[in-house]
C-alpha cells in the first residue's frame, strides 16, 4: 500500500486555509496513486484550539470542513483530525477524533482515549475519553489508529488503560498515530523510542509503524 504522511502548518481557526492545504494534498495524492493519506490531530481547526471548542460556530465549521474534504476522497482514503460531538449528555460535549474519509463520505471515526492534562495540555477540560476500541480497515489492511497520547502510556504509565493493548486484541497489521505536539529538539527521538516500545509489545508480527 502506498501511504503518504502529510505534515502541514495549520492555523487555529483558519478553516479556509487549512481546508485548502488539506484538499490540495488529497488531490496530489490521488494523482500519485496514493491509497492512504494521513493528516494531523485536529488538523481542520488547528491545535490547540482551547476555548474555541466551546463555541457552536467553531464546531459547526469543523464539521463542514470534514464534509467538504470527504467529497473529494474518491480513490483514496484520508485520515483527518477534528472534534466530534458527543451525543451522550452525561459526558463532555466533544471527542478529539480521527475521521476516516473514503468514497466521498465519513466511513469511520476513531476517538482519542488518553487526554493529557499536564504541562501545556488541557484536553480533559474539553474532551470525553474514548471507551470503545475498533480497527480501521483500508483496502484489506487492518490498522490500529490512535491519536497522540494514546501511544505514550508505555514507559511511565499515567493512565489505567493502554489503547494499543486493547487494539492488539484485533490483530492489526499497521499502526498509525496522528499527533500534534509542541516542538522540541529531542521529540523526534522520543517518538521513535515510543513507537519501538509499542512495536515490541505487539503480537502481530507484520505490524509497521506510521506516525
Amino acid at each position: 500500500m502506498q501511504i503518504r504522511l502529510s505534515q502541514l502548518n495549520y492555523h487555529i481557526g483558519n478553516f479556509e486555509d487549512n481546508v485548502r492545504k488539506i484538499k490540495a494534498e488529497v488531490v496530489a495524492g490521488i494523482a500519485d496513486g496514493v491509497e492512504l493519506i494521513v493528516f494531523s490531530e485536529l488538523s481542520v481547526c488547528g491545535y490547540p484550539p482551547r476555548d474555541f471548542l466551546e463555541f457552536e460556530d467553531f464546531i459547526r465549521r469543523c464539521e463542514e470542513t470534514i464534509e467538504e474534504i470527504a467529497t473529494i476522497c474518491n480513490g483514496i482514503t484520508a485520515i483527518v483530525g477534528a472534534p466530534l460531538r458527543n451525543t451522550d449528555v452525561s459526558g463532555k460535549d466533544l471527542y478529539n477524533a480521527a475521521f476516516v474519509l473514503r468514497d466521498g463520505a465519513i466511513t469511520q471515526v476513531v476517538k482519542k482515549t488518553l487526554l493529557p492534562n499536564y504541562d501545556i495540555f488541557d484536553e480533559y477540560r474539553y474532551f470525553e475519553p474514548n471507551r470503545d476500541f475498533e480497527i480501521v480497515e483500508v483496502n484489506g489492511l487492518r490498522i490500529a489508529l490512535t491519536i497522540c497520547e494514546d501511544l505514550w502510556n508505555v514507559e511511565d504509565p499515567l493512565y489505567i488503560v493502554s489503547p494499543m493493548d486493547e487494539l492488539m486484541k484485533h490483530a492489526p497489521q499497521l499502526m498509525v498515530n496522528i499527533a500534534a505536539s509542541p516542538f522540541d529538539f529531542s521529540h523526534r527521538e522520543d517518538r521513535i523510542r515510543v513507537l519501538e516500545t509499542n512495536l515490541k509489545s505487539m503480537v502481530c508480527r507484520f505490524c509497521t509503524p506510521i506516525m
